[in-house]
């Protein structure tokens, strides 16, 4: 009976496996929700970074799972070619201080595009 049961854990481990390398465990829309790229309303400061000299965001509506690096990376189809630390940086200006661990699903953010 416990051999059994080994075997069946087994199983089950496995199949995890296979399944969470072939279809992944967290759900990826194909259909990103942007709405529309824009040019951003002038700063009082100086710009500090790359985004800030283009000015460019778009504007995504969050879903379950998402966090802005997530956000940021599905955006540009690859990694981010800045720190995380910038990634903040910029999505705090572009969303007037809002702190990235606090964003919402349902609610639309602005994500610079590098």
């Amino acid at each position: 009976m416990i051999r059994l049961f080994i075997a069946a854990l087994i199983c089950v481990t496995i199949f995890s496996i296979y399944y969470d390398l072939s279809k992944g465990t967290i759900p990826i829309s194909n259909e990103q929700q942007a709405t529309q790229v824009m040019t951003s309303p002038s700063l009082t400061e100086e710009p500090e970074t790359e985004a800030d000299h283009d000015a460019t965001y778009i504007e995504v509506e969050i879903k379950a799972g998402d966090t802005v690096l997530t956000v940021a990376e599905r955006i540009a189809n690859k990694p981010i070619p800045v720190s995380i630390t910038q990634l903040v940086e910029d999505f705090q200006v572009l969303n007037e201080g809002m702190e990235p661990e606090k964003i919402q699903v349902g609610k639309t953010y602005k994500f610079p595009l590098y």
